[in-house]
């Protein structure tokens, strides 16, 4: 009986039926979903799309809980590569208003973090939100 078992098990774990494990460092969307859970509450909302990004789209998830003043929503975009991310990170202007070509007027003071193929955007002012994001993602690089 036991020998059966080992036999399913790693025919189950050789055909990838077995749930992966997304722990780890944040370096894409569900790491850094996965990362978020672990402090505070995430439902994922929709989708979104901003054009002076590359992805045609990202997805919008809102944050609760813990020590956040209000809920929060983060706007999250996954890239091919980090070097795709990067690249793209590169032509938004330092005050996040935008790129060379597109001009945004944010309602609340943006804030852009990155990590590894994943950018974010959080539009507001709460504080716990921004420590929590440079907690996981480091500095921002770009916006107020």
């Amino acid at each position: 009986m036991r020998r059966l078992l080992l036999v399913a098990g790693l025919l189950l774990t050789a055909c990838g039926t077995v749930p992966q494990s997304h722990g780890g460092p944040v370096q894409d969307q569900v790491s850094l979903i996965d990362a978020l859970r672990k402090t505070v509450t995430v439902d994922i909302s929709g989708t979104v799309a901003q054009p002076f990004l590359h992805p045609a789209s990202g997805t919008t998830v809102r944050l609760s809980g813990a020590t956040l003043a209000n809920p929060a929503d983060l706007q999250l975009f996954e890239y091919s590569s980090a070097g795709n991310a990067q690249a793209d990170a590169h032509q938004i202007r330092a005050d996040g208003s935008g790129n060379a070509t597109t001009i945004v007027d944010w309602v609340a003071p943006a804030h852009f973090y990155i990590k590894g193929r994943v950018m974010v955007i959080y539009v507001g002012n709460d504080a716990a939100v921004q420590s929590l994001l440079q907690s996981l993602m480091g500095s921002q690089f770009a916006g107020s």
